[in-house]
């Protein structure tokens, strides 16, 4: 194993990936709750990135198959992040590092209250220390063109319910509301993620495939 020296972290300092790191070790050393969600957002958003960065590739994933690429993606940066976590119920991602908390809930295509029914009502930070304030709601947008729009649409519904809504400046394709835990009474905030994955090209190439893929369907049902 290469051994890190003094002069070696001094050279690569400034580099942004070791920068990160040298930030979330110092976060579950000594930072704030509030350096622990910025970073673990940071975080979060290279992964989603990444993601739509390949739609293609994401085309029959599962749900559950998603959640599992953005919870490895969380571990390999140090968080303990799991699925299924006892949170008051089976939450879809539990994040942890040190003593700091946070749990999200994803859907694939839809449900979006079901999944905010689920955050706000049933589970409770994974900790179990409500001062951990701060949650996410990710929605996995494969069968769902123009994704900022769907998610325009879910934010509207919220602000006729009374509940603030904040635009994320980092990711376009994001916002916060603010709540109450209903069993504490105690503020909670969630960030909204959608991740644009609707891939259906139209140009020359892709109209040859989809022929070909209809005319070998066609041909194997004879």
């Amino acid at each position: 194993m290469t051994v890190i020296t003094l002069q070696d972290l001094e050279r690569y300092a400034t580099k942004r990936a070791v920068q990160a790191t040298l930030r979330r070790v110092k976060i579950s050393e000594e930072g704030t709750y509030e350096d622990f969600v910025g970073q673990l957002y940071d975080d979060i958003d290279q992964l989603i990135y990444r993601m739509q960065s390949g739609p293609e590739l994401r085309q029959t994933d599962s749900e559950d198959r998603l959640s599992a690429e953005v919870l490895g993606g969380l571990s390999i940066f140090g968080y303990d992040a799991v699925a299924d976590g006892k949170t008051g119920g089976h939450v879809d991602l539990s994040v942890k590092m040190g003593e700091f908390s946070w749990i999200g809930e994803a859907k694939k295509d839809g449900n979006f209250h079901e999944g905010f029914l689920q955050l706000t009502t049933r589970y409770v930070p994974a900790s179990g220390n409500f001062a951990h304030n701060q949650g996410g709601l990710i929605f996995y947008l494969i069968a769902t063109p123009d994704a900022r729009g769907k998610l325009g649409k879910w934010r509207d519904e919220l602000t006729s319910k009374g509940l603030a809504c904040v635009d994320c400046t980092r990711n376009s394709l994001a916002f916060y509301s603010d709540h109450k835990i209903e069993s504490s009474g105690t503020d909670f905030k969630v960030r909204t993620m959608g991740i644009a994955l609707y891939h259906k090209p139209k140009d020359k190439s892709a109209r040859n495939s989809a022929a070909k893929k209809a005319a070998k369907k066609a041909a194997a049902g004879k």
